[in-house]
C-alpha cells in the first residue's frame, strides 16, 4: 500500500483534477470571534459544513452532515487555539484557515480537493468561502 506522504511523486488519477480555492478575508472582528467563526461546530455550521461535533486537537474525529444528509467523518489535522485549524475529509477535501494580524485581523482560508468534477467543486467551496466573508467582513 502506497500512502501519498511517502510517495516522491503525487500521481493523480485519470479524469481528475486539483481544485485549489485560496482567499484572505479581512475583518473588524475581535481575534477569539474569528477563530470561533472557523473552529466551533456552531459557528462553522453557519457557513460551511453542519458539524456536529469537533475534537480540537490533531487527529481528532469531526462528525458532520455531509450534502447527502448524512453523517460523514473528517479529521483535525492541525489545531492551534487561537490561530489556525485544518480538517480533511473526502467530502471537502483539504481545509485550513489561519487568523491573522495583531492589530487588524485576517483569516486566511484555502480548500483543496482531489475531484473528477471540478466545477462542480469549485463552485461549492466557493460558496463557503462567500457565505463566510459575509460574516467576517469589515
Amino acid at each position: 500500500m502506497n500512502f501519498v506522504g511517502f510517495q516522491q511523486k503525487v500521481e493523480i488519477p485519470e479524469g481528475h483534477q486539483l481544485v485549489v480555492v485560496e482567499e484572505e478575508i479581512k475583518s473588524s472582528l475581535e481575534r477569539n470571534q474569528l477563530f470561533s467563526l472557523l473552529s466551533e461546530p456552531e459557528e462553522i455550521s453557519r457557513w460551511f459544513i453542519h458539524v456536529n461535533s469537533l475534537q480540537s486537537k490533531q487527529g481528532g474525529k469531526v462528525q458532520f452532515v455531509n450534502v447527502a444528509g448524512s453523517t460523514s467523518e473528517a479529521i483535525c489535522t492541525s489545531y492551534e487555539s487561537g490561530k489556525e485549524i485544518s480538517l480533511l475529509s473526502s467530502e471537502f477535501g483539504n481545509y485550513s484557515a489561519r487568523v491573522i494580524g495583531r492589530k487588524e485581523h485576517s483569516v486566511k482560508i484555502s480548500f483543496r480537493i482531489l475531484t473528477d468534477a471540478p466545477d462542480e467543486a469549485k463552485k461549492r467551496l466557493e460558496g463557503y468561502i462567500a457565505n463566510l466573508r459575509g460574516l467576517v467582513s469589515s
